[in-house]
């Protein structure tokens, strides 16, 4: 993780992981294939954080907030963020993220949405909030944060609520 935040993902070879690991190149590849999938195991840890966040906020609020949660967490990893925003390191972090997203959604979103004949299928809202949710936060990060984190997951909501809404006839 030091590595990325001095010299970003994708200039990062496996011999600088090697280097600032002080270990010999077949100990590396005797625990991982490639510095992606480093970043994968490493991006569990901060996919835990994020996960840990966002059940506080289902947790812990009347109305639950995991967009605010979202945002809240990529802004307190700013620069972690930031410093995979390279095309491939950007590409491995998106999987990630997206994976431990639609875990935590998966597992709260149906019991806010209502069954109802002739609804928009679970797994597709998921996806379609889970895909917006996502880009939203990579733009918000490549622009410098223009806004808060209140902010953004307030415009995120006033967008999909009411498409969300008339789906599921709420």
């Amino acid at each position: 993780m030091e590595l990325i935040l001095e010299k970003g993902y994708d200039r990062i070879t496996v011999q600088d992981i090697i280097d600032r690991a002080d270990i010999g190149r077949s100990t590396f590849y005797a625990h991982y294939t490639d510095k992606d999938d480093l970043l994968l195991g490493n991006l569990e840890e901060l996919a835990a954080a994020f996960e840990e966040h966002m059940e506080r906020h289902f947790a812990s609020r009347a109305e639950p907030n995991p967009v605010l949660a979202a945002f809240q967490h990529a802004d307190r990893q700013r620069d972690l963020y930031k410093a995979l925003a390279g095309k491939r390191g950007a590409e491995v972090m998106r999987a990630g993220l997206r994976r431990r997203i639609k875990e935590v959604m998966a597992r709260r979103m149906p019991e806010f949405l209502p069954h109802r004949d002739g609804a928009v299928p679970v797994e597709v809202t998921m996806e379609f909030l889970l895909t917006s949710l996502l880009g939203l936060l990579v733009w918000w990060l490549d622009n410098d944060v223009p806004y808060t984190a209140e902010e953004m997951a307030e415009m995120y909501m006033r967008l999909i609520v009411p498409g969300v809404q008339a789906a599921y006839g709420i």
